[in-house]
């Protein structure tokens, strides 16, 4: 009898487990000061399945209502009330059921890439600029020196020099907020590609990425997480939501420019469809 208690047990508890892991959301905060809850700077759906694993990203420029403040802009629910805000306005505006969150930061997202040893990606020509920009405001915030980017095309780059390429989304005059999540991407897949080539050393890294995050789901549950990534022989899925061609870009006073979206009972189906 204790024998079939305990067999059950464990299949409840596994299939809790799944359901608990199977959609989080990851909250990549623009919190530079210290004490200081910034806007969402990356908004992304893991769905984690035995068979696959998806990156959804959520534009943050899309124009949503957020109970308690009216009409803004997605990202400033974090700022406004923090991961439980963003959380239930995703919910409340596109129908979705998430339940769990994983949030970093700009400075542990850096230590996460030097832990790995950097990344390589591509530099243009036309972003140069921007990113040795944006690496002489973190140099400032640290209150350190920060290597700048000295040659465009392929380099292996530094945590901050990689979070400085991740946060651009002007290529020369013009704006475009799917840029930095084509970029946040590129830095994101760059780091995963590392991890299923040096699953050694990622699993290694274990404990320490786990102590440069705040999340409510618990150290087994990320544990299996990772575990089901790294036993994958390729880089997750990703995509974008919500595709260019469901929204239109339009300037709201107060609020500024933003994505706002052709048809809401559309893009939440979209939505749901492209996380489960």
């Amino acid at each position: 009898m204790l024998k079939k208690i305990l067999i059950v047990s464990l299949i409840i508890l596994s299939s809790t487990i799944q359901l608990f892991a199977s959609q989080i959301l990851l909250i990549g905060s623009d919190s530079r000061e210290k004490g200081q809850r910034g806007n969402a700077d990356v908004i992304m759906i893991i769905t984690v399945k035995e068979s696959e694993i998806k990156l959804t990203s959520i534009l943050r420029d899309t124009y949503v209502y957020i109970k308690g403040y009216g009409n803004q802009k997605l990202n400033a629910a974090y700022r406004l009330g923090g991961k439980e805000l963003l959380l239930s306005t995703i919910n409340a505006n596109f129908k979705t059921k998430l339940s769990h969150t994983i949030v970093t930061d700009f400075s542990n997202t850096a230590d996460v890439i030097d832990k790995f040893g950097g990344v390589t990606l591509h530099i243009d020509r036309g972003i140069h600029r921007y990113v040795n920009g944006y690496i002489d405001e973190q140099a400032s915030l640290k209150g350190v020196s920060l290597l700048p980017l000295t040659r465009t095309g392929t380099i292996k780059m530094t945590g901050d020099q990689a979070l400085a390429y991740a946060r651009v989304r002007v290529a020369g005059t013009t704006y475009d907020d799917q840029s930095r999540v084509e970029r946040q991407k590129d830095v994101t897949k760059a780091v995963l590609n590392f991890a299923i080539q040096h699953k050694s050393k990622a699993v290694r890294y274990f404990y320490d990425l786990w102590s440069l995050i705040d999340t409510d789901i618990s150290v087994s549950v990320f544990w299996r997480i990772c575990k089901t990534y790294l036993n994958k022989p390729n880089i997750p899925k990703s995509q974008v939501f919500p595709n260019y061609q469901n929204f239109t870009n339009e300037r709201i006073p107060g609020v500024g420019l933003v994505l706002k979206l052709k048809d809401f009972k559309k893009a939440s189906v979209n939505l749901n469809h492209m996380i489960n």
